[in-house]
């Protein structure tokens, strides 16, 4: 069974928790319909299970349903975006 990944919009962050181990990936809210991703952390734990692929592509599924954009200071979530067509397009 896979674990969910939980969103927690008061605290701006997106979180999974595989065998007790947090991952998550945090972002702020610069102006109305735009989620800016600030960091994905994935400790070293539960690292290289594509774990981090799958919190951007929660928070980027979320952005498209509410016709938001994105935009990232995160390396690892602005790689993501930008080698996929679709994301890239929902920049701000």
């Amino acid at each position: 069974m896979t674990p969910e990944i939980r969103h927690d919009a008061d605290r701006r962050r997106y979180s999974l928790v595989i065998d007790g181990v947090e991952a998550y990936l945090t972002y702020e809210r610069p102006r109305p319909g735009v989620r800016h991703i600030t960091h994905t952390i994935v400790p070293d734990a539960v690292g290289g299970r594509g774990i981090g692929k799958k919190l951007v592509t929660r928070i980027m599924d979320d952005i498209r349903a509410k016709g938001e954009t994105v935009s990232s200071s995160c390396w690892f979530a602005t790689g993501l975006i930008d080698k996929t067509p679709d994301w890239s397009q929902l920049r701000a």
